[in-house]
């Protein structure tokens, strides 16, 4: 049949369900190197994302159109590493293709020897198993010579070399199966089911990639916490200029970090650009030019690091056993997003588990609905902080829950309320009412338990007097001060004397000092 719209369509609907169902073992075979253990996961999200946004094209619309919607997508619904390789693979074939209908064997051959590191602009660590698939695969089709076979024939060389690549590269590294290239052989192998209607390579890609994974009997992978300097993640949507993507780029270049980063212009030259950073600091990264549209900060730490594993018994794909011996059951952290405009509060709400969002953009808030979707249950829990009453959809309360929080500290107040809580084992959509209930429940109990009142920006002995005889009527355990952008020391000195003075009897907390940067008063927190 014609390769259109519908054929890329067909082809990541197919790659959603493979790699639904390998997700656990790819995430294992990231897990064996030492890494995070979810590009597994990560793929799973980002080609389920492009799956969702080119299923609303016309059928018949030309594949090139259907590749630059899902290469946009992978740019705005994209997950982790894997996500920008797979948005800047996808970008590639679009550009190399080009708009000529049909396709043919000879535009068809330029697509699939387009080069992913060449694509402008496009950042990423290449490893040697995805350079060895792609310079295996093209270097088959440019044996063909003039003489091209039909489309299908094309596809099924790219794909069988594509994993001749791979294996070469396992068997010549380290014995370890690249987990990126594994979901990029998951792709292709796709591709060549949805042109051929047949499934075969599929099947010997299962076989092959348990043979890989099975031939040096690695240890089970555990949880691993973060590289030095990796503490946490951050997700940056960028719009502006090509210069101002340069920028952002240089500066990453020049901290040191560990980023990847895709972009795309539109016809009026408006760039938007993806960047994925590994960071100790999330705010150093923060784009200096441009506009930023998404700054979405997590902490780096996998959630089995702190809940508890229970055993499976494996995993079967297509016939073929995966993992022969018994794998961890992932233990899942609840959806948390907390959204707030005090810079400095970004790490603690991230330490407490939740994703974090900066200075939200309401065009881009559609990333809550995104985050509710990922979670089994498909609930997620917005605390809102101060500033930010985002308009997101409350019509189903049993898929987003919004906490009652109206200012920075009751949001981090919830958020390490309701980050560490774990979804019910076995879960999945038939939890999500008891998982509103929890979050919902928990999240009052946390804003009960805070009193938050502003404090003068002057310092004013006596109103600051005020405002620590309100807190202190409650007789709270702890207290903490979040600090304005306006203030500074002379407001913690006055805080910190008023507190002495208070009185002996019950004694005053200690008070902690938080510099939150945030435009607006400065908040003072009793927490019971």
């Amino acid at each position: 049949m014609p390769l259109t719209a519908a054929t890329w369509a067909a082809t990541l609907r197919l790659a959603a369900e493979e790699l639904g169902r390998m997700r656990v073992f790819i995430d294992d075979l990231d897990g064996w190197d030492g890494e995070d253990g979810d590009t597994g996961s990560n793929a799973h999200l980002t080609v389920a994302a492009m799956e969702h946004a080119v299923a609303s094209l016309d059928p018949s619309a030309p594949l090139d159109a259907a590749l630059e919607a899902s290469a946009v997508e992978g740019l705005r619904g994209g997950v982790g590493h894997v996500g920008v390789l797979l948005a800047i693979v996808v970008s590639a074939w679009a550009r190399a293709v080009g708009a000529s209908q049909p396709v043919t064997p000879v535009s068809l051959r330029r697509m699939l020897r387009a080069l992913p590191w060449e694509v402008p602009d496009a950042h990423l660590e290449w490893t040697v198993a995805v350079e060895a698939m792609f310079d295996e695969a093209t270097s088959e089709l440019d044996t063909l010579g003039e003489t091209l076979p039909d489309e299908a024939g094309i596809v099924s060389r790219f794909s069988a070399q594509s994993q001749y690549g791979l294996v070469n590269a396992t068997s010549e590294r380290t014995g370890r199966v690249d987990a990126g290239a594994a979901v990029l052989a998951v792709l292709v192998a796709c591709l060549d089911a949805a042109v051929r209607e047949d499934h075969a390579m599929l099947d010997s890609l299962a076989r092959m990639l348990a043979e890989l994974a099975g031939s040096n009997a690695p240890p089970s992978p555990r949880p691993q916490a973060p590289a030095p300097g990796r503490a946490f993640t951050v997700d940056i949507l960028l719009q502006g200029s090509r210069s101002d993507a340069g920028s952002a780029r240089a500066a990453l270049d020049a901290l040191g970090v560990r980023y990847s980063c895709a972009g795309h212009i539109d016809l009026f030259g408006v760039g938007t650009w993806r960047l994925h950073v590994d960071t100790s600091a999330p705010l150093a990264v923060r784009p200096r030019a441009g506009a930023v549209r998404r700054f979405q900060v997590r902490d780096a730490r996998p959630d089995e690091m702190i809940g508890q594993d229970a055993l499976s018994d494996g995993v079967t794909h297509r016939g073929v056993r995966l993992l022969e011996r018994r794998t961890l059951r992932r233990v899942e952290r609840a959806a948390v997003v907390a959204l707030t405009r005090a810079p400095g509060l970004v790490e603690d709400l991230a330490q407490a588990g939740a994703v974090v969002l900066l200075d939200p953009d309401p065009a881009d808030l559609g990333v809550v609905d995104a985050l509710a979707r990922r979670s089994s249950a498909g609930v997620c829990l917005v605390v809102p902080g101060s500033g930010v009453l985002p308009g997101i959809d409350e019509s189903d309360p049993a898929r987003i829950v919004v906490a009652g929080s109206r200012d920075d500290l009751s949001a981090l107040a919830v958020a390490q309320a309701c980050g560490p809580l774990f979804l019910p084992q076995p879960g999945g959509p038939e939890a999500a009412a008891l998982v509103a209930q929890m979050l919902r429940g928990t999240a009052d109990q946390a804003l009960a338990r805070s009193t938050v009142v502003p404090l003068p920006g002057d310092a004013d002995g006596p109103r600051v007097q005020a405002a620590v005889r309100e807190v202190l009527a409650v007789q709270p355990r702890a207290c903490r001060v979040l600090v304005a952008a306006g203030d500074g020391p002379m407001l913690v000195a006055v805080l910190r004397q008023v507190l002495a003075g208070a009185g002996p009897e019950p004694p005053a907390p200690d008070l902690e000092v938080m510099d939150g940067g945030q435009e607006g008063p400065s908040l003072l927190q009793g927490i019971r």
